[in-house]
């Protein structure tokens, strides 16, 4: 992973992909007080891992809090093919949130948008101060937020496997910028969230109008220029797939009264090694101490 003095983490996505590389071995963990903690643990695991990597300055968790957000208003399917967590790793939500305040970490989550919103705000508000980002997800919504300041780490195998997204790594492989990726998902959709798309445009199509026309308004422009049955998709369904754009498009100026100061790394350690002997996380106490005598 590269040297970055700003380290922002997907919280939830990193929570999920900690619960169930575990729990598909079933080793789920409970405190003697009979809290869940797996994924909490495999969370720290992870996050201390990247922080001995990255040695960041300034560290930040974003959270998803709900699925009703502006986009439900937008779109009210946004999002409905989604199944339910199960119950061992929703309660780990609130007991993970409560370790990171013990911790002194900066998070923060709005009911009103996504974690992915909320780090889209921070990264370009951090990126805009002349910090390097880097941004740990396995969400590859967040791909649009790649810019020169700004890499997107999306995890594979937890930290031990990841793609580092840059604008050249992003063009190489996928053949794009930043930017198209919201054109991509307006005319492609996207199944996981249940983004609609236009009907009958797959993937490869999609970039194929991308290469040619450059952004999903300037193809909408040039209707005339194309024919058959991709002249009658486009312009039955541009509508649809401009509230696909706009389902698909992070938002940048998410209301937060966090600043970049608050985000500045300096961990707790006696509340956090309370917190952490209460959960009996003893080896991500012992983690934690290591990490801070490095530090």
């Amino acid at each position: 992973m590269q040297q970055a003095d700003f380290l922002i983490i997907d919280g939830s996505s990193v929570l999920v992909r900690a619960y169930f590389a575990s729990a598909y071995g079933r080793r789920i963990m409970q405190s003697s007080q009979g809290v869940h903690t797996n994924g909490v643990f495999g969370f720290l695991n992870m996050m201390f891992g990247a922080i001995e990597q990255v040695r960041p300055s300034h560290l930040f968790v974003a959270w998803d809090v709900s699925r009703d957000t502006f986009r439900r208003e937008l779109y009210p399917a946004y999002k409905g093919t989604r199944g339910e967590l199960p119950d061992e790793l929703i309660s780990q939500f609130s007991t993970m949130k409560e370790v990171l305040q013990a911790l002194g970490v900066a998070q923060h989550f709005d009911e009103r948008y996504e974690a992915d919103d909320i780090i889209g705000t921070l990264a370009c508000k951090a990126a805009d101060a002349k910090h390097q980002v880097l941004i740990l997800t396995g969400d590859r919504d967040a791909l649009q937020l790649v810019q020169n300041e700004v890499t997107v780490a999306i995890m594979k195998k937890g930290i031990t496997e990841l793609d580092l997204y840059t604008p050249s790594f992003l063009m190489e492989t996928w053949g794009l910028t930043p930017s198209q990726i919201i054109d991509l998902k307006g005319l492609m959709g996207d199944s996981s969230d249940n983004i609609p798309g236009v009907p009958g445009v797959g993937e490869k199509t999609a970039k194929k109008l991308l290469t040619e026309y450059g952004t999903l308004e300037k193809l909408i422009a040039s209707l005339d220029s194309l024919t058959g049955k991709m002249k009658q998709k486009i312009t039955e369904h541009q509508e649809l797939a401009m509230l696909s754009k706009r389902l698909a498009t992070i938002v940048t100026d998410v209301p937060m009264d966090i600043s970049l100061a608050d985000c500045q790394m300096s961990f707790r350690m006696e509340p956090a090694t309370t917190k952490l002997q209460e959960l009996d996380l003893h080896r991500a106490l012992t983690h934690l101490q290591r990490l801070t005598q490095v530090g």
